[in-house]
C-alpha cells in the first residue's frame, strides 16, 4: 500500500512537472528559440525569436529588398536658353534624357510580440533601422550633360543666369542642373530609424515544429526629403526650388510619412 502511494506521488510529480515544462518553462528566455523566413512589402525577410513570457516575444532580423532598377526619361527644360545653347554648341539640345532609378530598401529590426489573449492574435511594436536614401535617380552615361554645365558657368551668360538654374532635368515640378562632371542625381531620402506599430497572427516560437505567421502594420518613417547632388555638395530640394511651378511633387511626398508592412512567414523551433 505504502509502494503504490509512492509511485502515485511520483506519477504526479512528473505530470505537474511536464506541466510546468510546457506552460511556464517553454516561454523562458532563451529556453526556447525559433528562426523564420518570409516575403513582403519589405522584401525577403529571416528573423530569429525567443519567447519571454507565455504573453511576450522578441525577435529580430533582416529584410533583403531587391535593388530594382528602372530605366526611365526626364524632359530636358532649356526655360528661355534654348537658342543661346544651341548658337554656343552647334547642336540641338534633346528633348529627353535617359537616367535609371534605383532603389534602395534593406533594413533590419527588432520587434516585441505581445499575444494579449495567450492566442496566436497578437499587437506587435519595435522598429526597423537602415540606410536613409530608399531611392536614387541619376543619368546612365556618365558625364554626359557636361556641355549644359559649361553652359551654365559661362560667363557671358552669367548676368541672365543670376536668378536661374539655367539648363537642366525636369524631375517632377525640379529643375535638377548637371554639376561640375557633367552628371546630375537626385536621391529620395527618410529617417533611418523607424518606429513599427502593427497586429498578426501565429508565434514567432511555434509550440509544435513549424507554424506560419502573418504581420500588418506601418513604419513610420518620417517626412520624405528630395536632396540633389550639386557642385555645393548635397542640397535639399524644396518649394522654392520649383521652376516657376506649383510644388506639387515635394507637397505629395511630404504627407507619405509611413510606409505599409505586410509580411507571411514560415516559422520554426529549433529549441
Amino acid at each position: 500500500m505504502r509502494k503504490s502511494f509512492v509511485i502515485c506521488g511520483l506519477a504526479l510529480l512528473g505530470a505537474s512537472a511536464a506541466s510546468a515544462q510546457e506552460s511556464g518553462e517553454f516561454y523562458k528566455l532563451g529556453n526556447r528559440i525559433g528562426v523564420s523566413v518570409g516575403a513582403g512589402l519589405t522584401g525577403v525577410t529571416i528573423d530569429a525569436a525567443t519567447c519571454l513570457t507565455p504573453y511576450v516575444g522578441v525577435r529580430a532580423g533582416v529584410d533583403i529588398f531587391p535593388n530594382i532598377k528602372v530605366g526611365t526619361e526626364l524632359d530636358v527644360d532649356a526655360g528661355a536658353y534654348g537658342a543661346d545653347f544651341e548658337q554656343e554648341t552647334g547642336y540641338m539640345l534633346p528633348e529627353t534624357f535617359d537616367v535609371e532609378g534605383k532603389t534602395s530598401m534593406t533594413t533590419g529590426h527588432v520587434l516585441l510580440d505581445i499575444h494579449p489573449f495567450k492566442t496566436g492574435f497578437r499587437v506587435t511594436a519595435g522598429a526597423y533601422f537602415g540606410g536613409s536614401k530608399i531611392i536614387s535617380v541619376y543619368n546612365k552615361e556618365d558625364g554626359a550633360l557636361k556641355d549644359i554645365y559649361k553652359f551654365n558657368h559661362d560667363e557671358r551668360y552669367a548676368a541672365a543666369l543670376k536668378d536661374s538654374k539655367g539648363i537642366g532635368l525636369s524631375l517632377g515640378d525640379y529643375l535638377l542642373a548637371p554639376d561640375h562632371n557633367g552628371n546630375v542625381a537626385a536621391t529620395l531620402e527618410v529617417a533611418g530609424f523607424r518606429p513599427y506599430l502593427g497586429i498578426g497572427f501565429g508565434h514567432a516560437v511555434p509550440k509544435k515544429r513549424i507554424g506560419v505567421q502573418f504581420d500588418l502594420g506601418v513604419q513610420f518613417w518620417g517626412t520624405p526629403k528630395v536632396y540633389v547632388d550639386g557642385d555645393n555638395g548635397k542640397e535639399r530640394l524644396t518649394e522654392e526650388d520649383a521652376d516657376g511651378k506649383d510644388g506639387g511633387a515635394i507637397k505629395v511626398l511630404s504627407k507619405i510619412s509611413t510606409y505599409p508592412s505586410m509580411t507571411l512567414r514560415l516559422t520554426g523551433r529549433i529549441l
